[in-house]
């Protein structure tokens, strides 16, 4: 334990300096200082510096998973293929010939994993910062950054929602609180689970959909909610307030990615094409220029006018002998 603190004491340092600085900003725009509603927005507020810095790493997810997904026909061939082979060598030629086709394709399986992996440190290290409130106000433990005996005093007794930042369920002071911490852990399950319901069967091909293994998928869904629910009780209120802020964000996020990027030949694929070619087809007639359907129907029309020309003039090269005889 001491060793992950000592690991994770820069990145404490520069999550106190910028929840100091959010709530300076919060005071300048008018709200009260000292405890009180301004340390928990600055909270919240970590979670909107965090996610615009991952941005950049956001979209190469979407262009990873995108890939992935798109490959997941030809992963499941080469899983068929060797089904049956459980020698070494065999199972060693599939994971060549899958690793090749991710090489091929560019698509790599741990991208979309990048800015969870991220996020990780920064949660630990707001625990550990949060836990560490009550020991700074009273001396016994040395400050973090600007977090000095003031300032933690400032943040612990902070409320939300009735709710001391620095308490748990098992710490919370009377029902009403814990009411309130166990209604902030369901928000998060419901989050995620809506989230993940979303990228499972909205988010994937309908060839993956229908395979046995996407049914044993399927079970996982219910695997990270349960783990929710037991680490929930257990961590101080402030760090569910920046988990149940981070699952909004995540959930929006999966929002305009099944709108803007989803996987091809899924379900919210198939939506973005019909909206893109309703799109096209209202851009065209504005423009006075034939529908995509009436084009496809021309061009299909044309087509067999020229097939039928072919055929009419071999036709005729074929009967000239016979008629010179």
């Amino acid at each position: 334990m001491q060793f992950i603190t000592t690991i994770l004491q820069p990145l404490e340092w520069l999550i106190a300096q910028l929840l100091i600085l959010g709530h300076t900003l919060l005071v300048v725009l008018g709200m009260p200082d000292g405890p009180g509603l301004a340390w928990c927005l600055s909270i919240m507020g970590l979670v909107l510096v965090i996610r615009l810095c991952l941005l950049p790493l956001f979209m190469r997810q979407m262009t990873s998973m995108r890939r992935v997904q798109a490959i997941q026909p030809q992963l499941q061939r080469i899983q068929r293929k060797y089904a049956s082979r459980k020698d070494p060598r065999s199972q060693e030629a599939m994971q060549r010939e899958t690793m090749e086709l991710y090489r091929k394709e560019g698509a790599n399986p741990m991208g979309s994993c990048l800015p969870a992996l991220v996020q990780m440190p920064v949660l630990c290290s707001l625990f550990y910062t949060l836990q560490r409130l009550p020991m700074i106000a009273n001396g016994s433990s040395t400050a973090v950054g600007g977090l000095d005996r003031v300032v933690a005093g400032d943040i612990e007794s902070s409320r939300f929602l009735g709710v001391r930042v620095a308490d748990t369920f098992m710490t919370a002071g009377g029902t009403g609180e814990r009411i309130v911490i166990g209604a902030i852990v369901a928000v998060m399950c419901v989050t995620l689970l809506v989230m993940q319901w979303l990228l499972t069967h909205r988010n994937t091909s309908r060839e993956v959909l229908a395979s046995p293994q996407f049914r044993m998928q399927r079970m996982t869904v219910f695997v990270f909610p349960l783990l929710y629910v037991f680490s929930g009780f257990t961590l101080p209120f402030g760090v569910l307030i920046y988990w149940v802020t981070n699952n909004l964000w995540n959930l929006g996020q999966t929002l305009v990615q099944l709108h803007w990027f989803p996987a091809p030949g899924s379900i919210a694929g198939e939506r973005k094409e019909l909206r893109d070619r309703d799109r096209e087809n209202r851009r065209r007639a504005a423009a006075g220029l034939p529908s995509l359907e009436e084009q496809a129907a021309e061009e299909l029309r044309r087509a067999a006018t020229a097939r039928r020309s072919r055929e009419s003039r071999r036709g005729r090269r074929r009967r000239v002998p016979g008629d010179l005889d």
